[in-house]
């Protein structure tokens, strides 16, 4: 796991959404307590994967992030949304 900031560091999540260039990009920024916080960017459709030992959270900075789950509903979430 190549964590990006150490306890305290100041992390600059504009700056890095602006130096990306790839279409997906996931970087883990830092590590709480026994949880890590990453950054995604993802442009088009991706398609997804699971993480069985592993809960994940989603928060949309910009756009919009559609989840679809087996044998559920598709999740919308908007900017600013989780």
């Amino acid at each position: 796991m190549n964590i990006l900031c150490g306890p305290m560091e100041f992390i600059d999540v504009p700056r890095l959404v602006s130096e990306c260039t790839d279409k997906r990009y996931n970087q883990t920024l830092c590590q709480v307590n026994e949880s890590v916080i990453c950054l995604g960017i993802l442009y088009g459709e991706y398609h997804w994967h699971k993480h069985d030992k592993d809960d994940e959270f989603f928060f949309v900075l910009s756009g919009k992030l559609i989840i679809e789950l087996e044998g559920m509903e598709a999740v919308e979430l908007g900017e600013f949304q989780g």
